[in-house]
């Protein structure tokens, strides 16, 4: 009996071993990896034209316009977050001679934009204190828009020849 417990104890150390080597280790049934990361915005910008020439005028005319030449917004913040441009003026002078009695800013229609965006205008507006003069709505992402703006300044009659100069602000929030 001793010699048949001696092939047993053989057989079932074989056994174990087959088992220990052959068979695959377990594993977890799942496992997850949380993945991140960020979208960082940018800026939102106004651009403007260094010097404008308005149309000029006679002595006695009631106003002179012209072309501030284009103006551009470039909004690459990433969001749904709309825009306002503002503008505000100076007096025009010949010196230190005051001569304009209103200032008008007229935005016209957007001539271009990209992107999702609702570029609209609050037709002429007086910017003698800043004022809104066009806005962006609607937005999704990043976006831009151009306009070419006419100013036009009210004269006195009384108004004499001579160069004159103002400053027009163009802001944007």
């Amino acid at each position: 009996m001793s010699k048949n417990f001696g092939y047993l104890a053989a057989a079932l150390g074989a056994v174990a071993l087959l088992g220990a080597t052959a068979l695959p280790a377990s594993a977890a049934d799942t496992g997850d990896t949380t993945a991140t990361f960020t979208l960082a915005g940018g800026s939102l910008d106004v651009t403007v034209a260094a010097g404008a020439e308005l149309t000029d005028g006679a002595p006695g005319a009631a106003s002179v316009s012209g072309s501030l030449g284009a103006v551009g917004v470039s909004d690459t913040r990433g969001s749904t977050a709309g825009w306002v441009v503002s503008a505000a003026s100076t007096t025009f002078v010949d010196g230190a001679t005051s001569i304009s009695t209103g200032v008008s800013y007229n935005a016209g229609a957007a001539t271009a934009t990209t992107g999702i965006i609702t570029a609209g205008t609050d037709g002429a507006t007086d910017i003698a204190a800043v004022a809104p003069v066009a806005d962006g709505t609607a937005a999704s992402g990043n976006n831009t828009a151009s306009f070419s703006p006419t100013l036009t300044v009210t004269l006195p009659a009384s108004a004499l020849a001579g160069d004159y100069q103002g400053t027009v602000t163009t802001s944007i929030a």
